[in-house]
């Protein structure tokens, strides 16, 4: 009786151990989308996620407005929350709808609604480690009020924008170019990030406007990039000819939104960005549009 039970463990322990080679096996070299790999393994057991094995770029459709997405590595950073009313609340489910159910970063470009509406919806509906932010001018606005108190009640941790400051997400490089916090209008207030991939560069402006992006360059600062995203959805306030041939992007996007009041993107504009050789996407035409960096090279897909 004895050696029969000695003969069935070692059954079990020889059968356990075939299923567990082979499930090693198929982890390790299986392409099926299906089974996770070991780095999805990892991800899911410490909480972390990420929508695809290349980093990202994701500009998301949120309308009149800018919310950027950049993923490396299961690490999160959110730029802008669009507009505010239902679009804090969509925004959330794009973002778990990629996967995300963490935010290791999230930086504002500056307090108008179209950029930090949803802001208070996504950080209380997200956790959220750390926030790079403008420096708050006294504001009254509803939007500007919810999103402190999301801020203190989440415990994120708030640091305020100087130009210099670098937050790294993963494979990405994010850095400050420019902050001109003393500026009167509060678009041009807006935070202008450099976000580097490799060798690869995204230019995000914000709402900055023409004298922002002269005093960039007179101060010569390095504007060369990939992709830029137009400066406030594509006014002609902003995305000035001698400032889009310095940065003399492969592509352009307008987040946008359709049949807007604003007649955004304006037309001159458009005609600045295809003279300098620049294949433009938009979110009213194209939906969300990605960027995926992989083997140190650049593609792009839309959801139209």
């Amino acid at each position: 009786m004895e050696a029969k039970r000695k003969n069935l463990y070692v059954r079990i322990l020889l059968a356990v151990s075939v299923v567990l080679v082979a499930l090693i096996i198929v982890i390790t070299f299986s392409d099926n989308s299906v089974i996770p790999n070991w780095q999805g393994i990892y991800n899911i057991l410490t909480g972390k996620t990420i929508a695809t094995e290349d980093d990202m770029v994701k500009f998301i459709d949120v309308g009149q407005g800018d919310s950027i997405l950049i993923s490396s590595q299961g690490y999160n950073c959110l730029v802008d929350f669009g507009n505010e009313s239902s679009y804090g609340q969509e925004l959330l489910g794009d973002l778990k709808d990629c996967g995300v159910n963490e935010l290791d970063c999230v930086i504002l470009t500056h307090y108008d609604t179209d950029h930090a509406g949803g802001a208070a919806r996504v950080i209380t509906g997200i956790k959220t480690h750390y926030a790079l932010m403008p420096e708050q001018h006294d504001r009254s606005e509803t939007v500007f009020n919810d999103l402190q108190y999301a801020l203190e009640e989440s415990g994120t941790k708030v640091s305020f924008a100087k130009a210099g400051t670098v937050v790294n997400i993963g494979n990405f490089e994010i850095t400050v170019l420019a902050y001109g916090a003393n500026e009167e209008d509060e678009n041009d207030r807006s935070i202008v990030l450099m976000v580097k991939n490799g060798d690869k560069k995204f230019l995000l402006t914000g709402d900055a406007g023409a004298g922002v992006e002269k005093t960039m360059l007179d101060d010569r600062i390095n504007v060369d990039c990939d992709v830029y995203k137009a400066a406030h959805h594509g006014s002609r306030n902003s995305n000035s000819k001698e400032f889009v041939e310095a940065a003399s992007p492969t592509y352009a996007v307008y987040s946008v939104g359709a049949s807007n009041q604003y007649g955004h993107p304006h037309e001159e504009v458009t005609e600045i960005l295809e003279n300098a050789g620049a294949k433009i996407y938009t979110t009213a035409k194209h939906g969300d549009v990605t960027f995926y960096i992989k083997d140190g090279e650049l593609s792009v897909e839309t959801d139209y």
